[in-house]
C-alpha cells in the first residue's frame, strides 16, 4: 500500500533507460584507453580494469552520479562514483528524468522492484533484465520537496547504518586475528629445548597430498551428486553442507571422495583466505567430493592427529610461511602449491600432548565461534533493507 498523498505511475513515464554499447573485444586493454564499465565493476562503483582503445559515441559516457543497472545475473540499481567510463553492453544507465522525479530518490527505491523482477524472472543458466521491465515497473513517489527529504533521511540512516558495519568488519577481523594467535599459545615456535616436541614439514607429516576435481554445476536435472565450495573450510571443521549439485561418474567419486580425518586447505583465495584448513570428523554419507581449489591432506597417524594438523596450519607462524610461499599477480586471488605446502613446518609434539591441545582449542574455539555468529555480515543487509522499507512506506 502506498503512502497517502504519493503518486503511482510507471517508470518509463518518468525516466528513460539507455543501454549500453556492445564495444569491440579486440580493442580492450588493462593499460591503456578509455575505462569500460562491466557488470562486475558496479558493485564497487568507481573502478574498472578493462579499457578501450577504439572510437566511442558520447552518447555512452558514463558520468559521476550516473544510475547504472547490470542486466544479468542479480538485478541492482548502483550509483557511478567513478570518473568518466564507458556504457558497454548488459549495463544500462538511467536517463532524462522528469521534473516530477529526483534521481537519489529513485535510485534508493529501485531496487525493491528490481528484486522482485529478479525473483519472478525464469531461467536456465542466467537471468537477464530488460529495459522494458524497468519501464514497466509501478513507481509510488511524493511530490520533490519530500522526496528530497526522504533522500537527506536515508543518507543519514545509512551513514549510521555505515558505521555499524566498519565496527562488525573490525570486530571479525580481530576475532580472525585472536584465533591465529590463540592457536600459537598454545603451540611453542622454539621446540628445541622442551623434550618430546619437534619442528617437522607438512611433507613429512602426511601420506598423500592432492588437489581435488571441479565440475560445473548441474543446471539440466541430472545431479547425483555434490562438490564441496571453498567456503567449507572456513571453520576448522569441515562445512560439507557447503556444496553444489553435480551429476559424479562414479570413477570421479571414488578418486576424489572424503574420509573421515582427512584434512583440507584452500589452494586459491584472497592472501588473507589462503590456505586456510579444515578436518573432516566424519565420512560423508552422500556422493560427494572436494573441488581442485582444495588440497586434501592425509596424515600419518603414528606422528600426528589430522584436527591438530588442522590447528596447526591455522597458527600465526603457520599462516605467515603460508602467505609467504602464496603465488600471484593479484592479492585477490593467490595459490599455494602443494609442493609449498609441504615445506611450511610446524610444532609436533607427542599424540598424547597433542589430544591435550586439541581438547583446550576446541573449547577455546566455540567461544570464537559465538562471537563471530553475533557479529554476521548479513545483518548489515538486513539494516539497509530496513531502512528503504520504512523510506518508501512513508515511515521515515
Amino acid at each position: 500500500m502506498k503512502p497517502i498523498g504519493w503518486k503511482t505511475r510507471k517508470l518509463g513515464e518518468l525516466l528513460d533507460v539507455q543501454n549500453g554499447f556492445a564495444f569491440d573485444s579486440a580493442l580492450f586493454s588493462e593499460s591503456a584507453g578509455m575505462s569500460l564499465i562491466r557488470i562486475r565493476d558496479l558493485k564497487n562503483g568507481s573502478a574498472t580494469v578493462i579499457r578501450y582503445n577504439g572510437a566511442y559515441d558520447e552518447r555512452f559516457v558514463v558520468r559521476e552520479g550516473d544510475r547504472l543497472i547490470g542486466m544479468d545475473g542479480e538485478f541492482r540499481c548502483y550509483e557511478w562514483r567513478g570518473g568518466e567510463a564507458l556504457l558497454n553492453q548488459r549495463v544500462c544507465r538511467l536517463v532524462d528524468f522528469s521534473d516530477e522525479i529526483d534521481p537519489e530518490f529513485v535510485g534508493f527505491g529501485i531496487n525493491t522492484h528490481l528484486k522482485e523482477i529478479e525473483e519472478a524472472t525464469p531461467f536456465v543458466t542466467v537471468k537477464h533484465l530488460s529495459a522494458k521491465s524497468i519501464r514497466g515497473i509501478e513507481f509510488s513517489y511524493p511530490e520533490l520537496p519530500e522526496q528530497r527529504r526522504i533522500v537527506a533521511r536515508i543518507k543519514e540512516c545509512m551513514e549510521r547504518v555505515g558505521e555499524v558495519e566498519e565496527l562488525k568488519s573490525s570486530s571479525r577481523v580481530q576475532q580472525q586475528c585472536l584465533s591465529a594467535s590463540l592457536i600459537e599459545s598454545e603451540l611453542h615456535p622454539d621446540v628445541t629445548c622442551i623434550e618430546g616436541w619437534a619442528t617437522r614439514t607438512v611433507g613429512e607429516l602426511v601420506t598423500t597430498v592432492r588437489n581435488g576435481r571441479s565440475i560445473a554445476q548441474d543446471t539440466e536435472g541430472l545431479a547425483d551428486g555434490a562438490v564441496l565450495t571453498l567456503t567449507a573450510v572456513r571453520g576448522i571443521d569441515l562445512g560439507i553442507e557447503f556444496q553444489k549439485a553435480i551429476a559424479l561418474p562414479k570413477e570421479v567419486a571414488k578418486q576424489f571422495g572424503i574420509d573421515a580425518g582427512d584434512v583440507f586447505v584452500s589452494r586459491a583465495n584472497t592472501i588473507e583466505l589462503v590456505g586456510l584448513s579444515a578436518v573432516a570428523m566424519d565420512a560423508p554419507t552422500e556422493r560427494l567430493i572436494y573441488p581442485d581449489l582444495l588440497i586434501k591432506l592425509k596424515v600419518n597417524p603414528s606422528m600426528i592427529l589430522p584436527r591438530y594438523m588442522a590447528y596447526a596450519l591455522r597458527s600465526a607462524s603457520s599462516r605467515k610461511q603460508i602467505k609467504a610461499r602464496a603465488l600471484g599477480s593479484s592479492q585477490t586471488m593467490v595459490k599455494i602449491s602443494g609442493e609449498r605446502l609441504r615445506e611450511v613446518s610446524i610444532p609436533v609434539p607427542s599424540l598424547a600432548e597433542q589430544e591435550r591441545i586439541v581438547s583446550r582449542l576446541d573449547a577455546a574455539h566455540d567461544v570464537m565461534r559465538q562471537l563471530a555468529t553475533e557479529s554476521l555480515p548479513g545483518e548489515i543487509e538486513v539494516l539497509r533493507r530496513a531502512v528503504l522499507r520504512k523510506a518508501f512506506a512513508g515511515e521515515l
